[in-house]
């Protein structure tokens, strides 16, 4: 019995100091986990940053990501609350009605929590209207694109305690009633594709993704395609499907929502076919794509659906990083904007729903800005047809701000005193302060994702 308690203490012992050891000596490899974790980088601990309580905090984030075993016990606690409760573990993960996962962004601006308002949308598509007619007089289409979003898709499968806080609108809908007002031209894949619902001959989506197969976005690029043949009048390069392969292993997004659960065990799946393709002679015209992630779909190398069909006009992932990398990574800013766009037969404006109250990724203020530059280095007699559009739209926004200022009994206050200074009439500094407020509405500020 003495010999039995010993052994048994020796191995609570042991399990006690296991996680210690894993994180030593690193024994066990495990599986990292998925989803976007950024790891925490071992802190500098010296007597100043312990004196100045500089280094305590991120001393302990980094001490707990560093215990062993700790990706394995994250997982064992989320597989149990996936299989118990029938919860999912991520926040970020929704399961839906008939073992339809979403994510969660897809959701709520489905039902209009991230709706932006009428006077952003307005405002946005009034310039996106601008910038295509001046780029159309460059002879290069600006196209807003609206992918297929899944909530969109599925909205029977939601679960109730969103719908329960659904809105009477949302960005998709104002945009395509905005759009419709000021005549823009756009493709609205979401409406198309969400048509053949039950018609679809092969699955539209993976009910454990939250992007399209490739099989939905290959319709979608055929119809783009369709497209740009019918603005250009040249025959373009087409893609073929000779086949598919039925029943095949889920690849790149397929599987993205279950990934950032971060379970033991796999999840049932519906069948995934993919499709083989060859491509017909014809023109590639120069295409570039500022998109969100489900331009991935196309563009992963295994796809490279843009790369067949278009000369290399590139893919800026929410309108921050180059791909293909010239030389490593490049961040737009290091681009000269304006010629970049300008060089285009096509710039595609690419967002699903999930990513609609952020589109277009900050593409108006850094076109604009960068025009803005060089328009005012001319005179009149020297403007093209382009620059005529922008000094329309210039002028008219200067002038609302002169009326907002005048309308504003303190903005009007400090402006009539900056006149009394510096001994200017007030016509001139309503116009400067004016002209001030839209240079500074249309610097490029970024955005959050």
């Amino acid at each position: 019995m003495e010999k039995f308690k010993k052994i048994w203490f020796g191995f609570l012992m042991l399990l006690l100091f296991l996680p210690m050891l894993q994180g030593i000596f690193g024994v066990v490899k495990e599986k990292p986990l998925d989803g976007a974790f950024v790891e925490t980088p071992k802190p500098n601990v010296n007597f100043k940053a312990l004196v100045n309580e500089t280094v305590q905090d991120s001393l302990t984030t980094y001490c707990t990501e560093q215990t062993g075993f700790r990706k394995s016990f994250i997982r064992l606690n989320n597989q149990l609350m996936f299989s118990v409760f029938g919860e999912s573990p991520s926040k970020y993960a929704v399961k839906g009605k008939d073992d339809i996962y979403f994510e969660e962004s897809y959701v709520i601006s489905y039902t209009g929590e991230t709706y932006v308002g009428e006077d952003m949308i307005e405002k946005t598509t009034r310039q996106v209207k601008l910038i295509q007619d001046m780029l159309k007089a460059k002879g290069v289409d600006l196209l807003p694109v609206f992918a297929l979003g899944k909530a969109s898709y599925y909205p029977e499968c939601i679960p109730e305690k969103y719908l329960a806080k659904q809105r009477e609108t949302n960005n998709y809908r104002e945009f395509l009633k905005a759009f419709e007002r000021h005549g823009l031209n756009y493709i609205d894949f979401n409406e198309y594709l969400c048509q053949q619902k039950g018609n679809e001959a092969h699955a539209f989506y993976c009910n454990l993704s939250a992007h399209w197969t490739v099989y939905a976005a290959s319709l979608a690029m055929d119809s783009l395609v369709n497209y740009m043949e019918a603005q250009t009048g040249k025959e373009q390069v087409h893609l073929i499907c000779t086949g598919y392969e039925e029943n095949a292993p889920l690849m790149n997004q397929d599987d993205d929502v279950y990934k950032m659960m971060n379970l033991i065990f796999p999840v049932r799946h519906n069948p995934i076919d993919r499709p083989l393709f060859e491509y017909t002679e014809g023109e590639k015209p120069k295409v570039l794509s500022i998109a969100d992630s489900y331009w991935w779909t196309v563009w992963a190398w295994d796809v490279s659906l843009p790369q067949h069909l278009f000369s290399d006009g590139g893919f800026w992932f929410y309108n921050r990083t180059v791909y293909p990398e010239r030389e490593g990574v490049v961040d737009v800013t290091s681009l000269d904007y304006k010629k970049e766009i300008e060089s285009q037969d096509f710039v595609l404006l690419l967002c699903t729903e999930a990513t609609n109250h952020l589109w277009p990724y900050g593409f108006c203020e850094r076109y604009l800005s960068a025009f803005d530059v060089e328009f005012m280095g001319k005179s009149p007699a020297d403007f093209d047809a382009a620059d005529s559009l922008y000094a329309a739209y210039r002028s008219e926004e200067i002038d609302k701000t002169i009326e907002r200022i005048n309308n504003t009994p303190e903005w009007l206050e400090n402006v009539q005193r900056q006149a009394e200074e510096k001994g200017v009439p007030l016509e001139q500094m309503l116009y400067d302060n004016a002209e001030y407020a839209y240079r500074m509405d249309i610097q490029p500020k970024g955005f959050c994702h």
